[in-house]
């Protein structure tokens, strides 16, 4: 099983001892598993034989001195004793033709010396019995433990792997564009962190504890009786290929039911689509017919496919019933006619196989789960060794504040998906101007924006600060005179406090209750359960979206930046909340230089400078009202966005009627 990308994985957690304790736990585990079964089958032998045995005189010399002292006579053949505990198991095995009986024997007559009290009846059982809750109990602290460390560490491994996506989404770029979309990273975060960490749950829970397990039970049964077991183990084997066989049938036999059903299902669904060609036709007898035809056929179809959804139930359940019975009479038979084992033996012999599966089961889980986490630990590995699209060159300088202008020239940009956003983009931005942004494409406009930032890099042209290259300047001196209000991040899960001051100590209070005046969020604030102190957000107080967006733009003019980047919403209220927006974005100005996503036609009207694109390129650029009477793409985008020049039922193709006698007024 090839796992090397889990293990790379496996290895960021650095907790490599609290791994090795695990694993020695879980020998622990398995060893007082396998303890409390010999307990057990000592119990059981003790309860079937009463501490009652005979013993062959011709063999008197194998008994021990001990048990001397429990005879009660003998016949011509044997000796008979009572109340000895579990020696009527020592005596079937120091007297079994079998030299790993005889072994066991032995093995446990020197138990009896170590523990006394297994040689009568009354202290035997109270020692078992004692030892076994003790076992119990330590087994229970031991799983306790290990289940303990197993969740922390795996829930370490899963926080360290998020915390290596987090630093490598601040190195990548174009994760900022809408267009990208945050499904892959998300997917990543969840579904492939989540399958690592059960990888490594799996993996400290199962091994070596199932594999100890399962060689102790294997030796159990082997010291049991190794000619039953390999004709037990015959029979279970040839049982398992047979079940697998009809499964593997059964499961085809889904599959054809499955398809079938499908087919009949989509048969009936155009059925239902042909209705109003069957009333214009007339032909309502031939559907109703072809309609019962198909349903008839689909409920066939469905009966067989919901028999057959647990594949070979019934034959699996014969066939393992069938197993169970043969080697339940072959351990009765040996039981009860030939005298080869005991009860005690054969119960444990059943305990033994029968526990067998339990630890194969997990192997055989663990490597799939190990296969899954394989694939996800390759896909975490293959985003962290991206290469992050925003490099900043040895020596970068501090960009000072922009005192003459922003220059996009000739920029291209690609989604990571392959789509065009821009496409040779040139545009100048005047220091302390008002800028619109206009295009039907929504990727495209805020892929501009998101350049000035630097949020992405383009993949040709150059982005200029008066005259410096973005990247021969520090991307902080850049950000820091920066200021983004976009629509998917407005607002986050904390207080009002927080979403405005972003935690930054220098951000007061009576701070962010001066830049809640500015975005007139001050009076709507108050009116919160606890204020500023009230959490808002995703898990938080709702907010309605101009509401959101107002704290953003407080947020915004705390941070008083010389360049202010603004998405607005499309969709905004009443009149009254207009003029506050409007009142705001004319504060915001102020001695910067404004770059809005408009959707609003008074913040186009209130600019210096409309951008429009179209196609990734930008086609049209200059002050709006020369663009409104210049510009048919212009005056189209004012048409379709803002609906400006429709009066009644007028028609999107007499648009440029509409614009051309607006532009003569």
């Amino acid at each position: 099983m090839q796992v090397e990308a889990y293990r790379r994985a496996r290895l960021l957690t650095g907790a490599q001892r609290e791994h090795v304790l695990i694993r020695v736990l879980g020998l622990l585990q398995s060893f007082l598993l396998i303890l409390l079964l010999w307990l057990a089958g000592l119990f059981v032998s003790l309860v079937a034989t009463r501490g009652e045995t005979r013993f062959p005189s011709s063999q008197a010399e194998l008994l021990p001195e001990w048990v001397k002292s429990h005879s009660t006579g003998s016949d011509r053949q044997f000796m008979l004793f009572d109340q000895t505990g579990i020696f009527p198991l020592i005596a079937g095995s120091l007297l079994s033709d079998n030299p790993v009986h005889r072994l066991a024997g032995r093995g446990l007559d020197r138990l009896t010396s170590a523990v006394p009290a297994l040689r009568s009846n009354y202290e035997a059982l109270s020692a078992l019995l004692g030892l076994a809750t003790a076992a119990v109990l330590f087994l229970m602290l031991v799983a306790w433990q290990r289940r303990r460390m197993i969740a922390t560490t795996s829930a370490q491994l899963a926080t360290t792997l998020r915390k290596q996506i987090h630093r490598q989404m601040y190195r990548l770029g174009q994760s900022s564009l809408p267009a990208e979309g945050l499904g892959p990273v998300i997917n990543l975060w969840t579904r492939e962190v989540n399958d690592i960490r059960e990888g490594l749950r799996h993996d400290l829970d199962v091994s070596p504890r199932a594999p100890a397990l399962a060689v102790g039970l294997f030796l159990t049964a082997v010291l049991v009786s190794p000619l039953l077991l390999v004709f037990v183990a015959s029979l279970g084997a040839m049982a398992w290929l047979i079940a697998l066989l009809w499964r593997r049938e059964r499961v085809q036999v889904m599959e054809r039911a499955l398809r079938q059903a499908s087919i009949q299902l989509s048969l009936l669904h155009e059925d239902l689509g042909l209705l109003r060609t069957v009333r214009v036709y007339g032909i309502g007898e031939y559907d109703r017919e072809r309609f019962d035809r198909h349903l008839e056929e689909h409920e066939q179809a469905e009966i067989k496919r919901l028999i057959t959804t647990t594949p070979g139930l019934l034959g699996v359940g014969l066939i393992v019933g069938v197993t169970a019975i043969l080697v339940l009479g072959l351990l009765g038979f040996s039981v009860v006619i030939n005298y080869r084992i005991t009860i005690a033996t054969m119960l444990m012999l059943i305990v033994a196989l029968g526990g067998l599966a339990y630890p194969l089961v997990e192997w055989v889980r663990l490597t799939r789960v190990l296969r899954q986490a394989n694939r996800s630990s390759r896909a975490f590995f293959e985003f962290l060794e991206r290469r992050p699209e925003l490099q900043q060159e040895v020596g970068a300088q501090f960009l000072n504040t922009i005192k003459d202008r922003i220059t996009i020239e000739s920029v291209t940009l690609e989604s990571r998906s392959g789509r065009s956003l821009l496409a040779g983009a040139s545009i100048e931005i005047p220091a302390g101007s008002r800028t619109v942004i206009l295009g039907s494409d929504d990727d495209s406009k805020l892929a501009l924006a998101c350049l000035i930032p630097r949020l992405i890099d383009p993949r040709s042209g150059r982005v200029l600060f008066d005259g410096k290259d973005a990247r021969e300047v520090t991307i902080d001196s850049i950000r820091a005179q920066v200021a983004t209000v976009f629509q998917a991040d407005l607002v986050f899960t904390d207080t009002v406090t927080v979403n405005i001051g972003l935690g930054d100590p220098i951000n007061t209070l009576p701070r962010v209750i001066e830049a809640a005046k500015v975005a007139h969020a001050h009076h709507f604030i108050q009116d919160l359960p606890q204020g500023y102190d009230t959490q808002v957000g995703l898990l938080g107080h709702y907010l309605k979206p101009d509401e959101q967006y107002r704290i953003a733009l407080a947020r915004a003019s705390l941070h008083d930046p010389s360049i202010m980047i603004i998405e607005e919403p499309r969709n905004l209220v009443d009149e009254e909340t207009r003029h506050f927006l409007d009142d705001t974005m004319a504060r915001l100005a102020e001695g910067r230089t404004l770059i809005v996503i408009a959707h609003r036609l008074e913040t186009i009207r209130a600019s210096d400078l409309a951008i429009v694109l179209h196609e990734g390129r930008v086609v049209e650029s200059g002050p709006p009202r020369r663009l409104e009477q210049e510009s048919k793409l212009f005056r189209h985008l004012l048409y379709t966005e803002f609906n400006e020049f429709a009066s009644g039922d007028l028609e999107a193709g007499k648009v440029e009627l509409a614009g051309a006698i607006r532009g003569g007024v």
